[in-house]
């Protein structure tokens, strides 16, 4: 029986020598996940890579605005049921350019998480075989989790802690 287990330092090490140079520029490990940061254009390398380390659930995809920094932040969640390990890798985007590879052609169920964040962001996921509309009405214009966003609630109704007197 085998009794070798693999650690999240081995997984990093494992990425970085799968993807090309300089491509991995953050890995930190902490709280049982290892998060990765990487070059955008490299997005399906890294995902094939660890679906052939194991890292067969693709748990989840999405993505943040940090629009201080001009950029949005593309997280997919990993895990390998084998070994009990978390990935989460991460790349930036430019927010006035926001184009990333997809996933889609190697975890089919990153396609929903995509539409989403096509749908909420306007990050065009580049490959992705068919973008198109999940949740919003087909005549809804804007993106509406992006933190520009002005929600409609807002400018028609006072939000009532906005002007808060005690």
């Amino acid at each position: 029986m085998d009794t070798t287990t693999r650690t999240l330092e081995d997984v990093e090490r494992a990425l970085r020598e799968a993807l090309p140079p300089d491509s991995v520029t953050e890995a930190v490990a902490d709280h049982g996940q290892l998060r990765v940061r990487y070059a955008a254009a490299h997005r399906p390398d890294a995902l094939a890579a660890l679906k052939g380390m194991g890292f067969t659930f693709f748990t989840f995809s999405g993505a943040v605005d940090w629009p201080d920094e001009n950029r949005f932040e593309i997280l997919d969640h990993l895990y390998s049921m084998e070994d009990d390990l978390k990935v989460t890798i991460r790349c930036d985007i430019p927010r006035d350019a926001p184009r990333v590879p997809s996933g889609v052609g190697v975890f089919g169920g990153a396609d929903w998480h995509e539409r989403e964040a096509w749908e909420m962001f306007g990050i065009v996921f580049q490959g992705h075989p068919r973008l198109a509309r999940l949740l919003l009405p087909d005549w809804f214009e804007g993106y509406p989790m992006r933190k520009d966003f002005e929600l409609a609630a807002r400018v028609e109704k006072p939000w009532p802690g906005s002007s808060f007197e005690g």
